[in-house]
């Protein structure tokens, strides 16, 4: 089995242009609320079968864990590859498997700072300042599980 390549790296910008973008209903993403620990962006499409399997694990996440932000980023050329989707496809994706996930199409400039990941999904994690500390790239990984999530965060606040 070829290895696959290494992944491009994601810039310090990429957290900055995040919350910089207006989410799919035009609302702006904004900086985290002060209660928010960390955020979790999955890049993902309508059409993606690992996606749908990641979500449960994204809910469970955010069960437990209301101090991170989950955001899912859309890219144009991703969604609509070999015309499996669309705008409409994602909006039905969104409603019908987490209607609890604030939507970013992402522009050519957030698709850059991201790497330009080749594969979905592909998951990050920034701390609060913006740092990526963890990627889960679907070239070289399964889907991560709940614990593998929970160990690439921040320490939760203590009581």
């Amino acid at each position: 089995r070829p290895r696959a390549a290494a992944p491009a790296p994601v810039t310090s910008a990429a957290h900055a242009l995040l919350e910089a973008a207006v989410d799919l209903d035009g609302r702006p993403v904004g900086a985290l609320p002060a209660a928010g620990r960390a955020t979790v962006a999955v890049v993902f499409a309508s059409w993606c079968g690992h996606c749908r399997a990641e979500v449960p694990v994204l809910a469970a996440l955010a069960a437990r864990r209301p101090d991170v932000r989950i955001l899912g980023i859309n890219y144009r050329g991703h969604e609509e590859y070999e015309q499996r989707g669309d705008a409409a496809a994602v909006r039905a994706f969104v409603a019908e498997l987490a209607p609890w996930l604030r939507v970013v199409p992402a522009d050519e400039r957030l698709w850059t700072a991201l790497g330009r990941p080749a594969k979905v999904p592909t998951l990050y994690v920034f701390d609060r300042g913006g740092r990526l500390l963890r990627t889960f790239d679907r070239r070289t990984e399964e889907v991560p599980t709940l614990a593998a999530l929970e160990a690439a965060l921040p320490e939760a606040p203590g009581p």
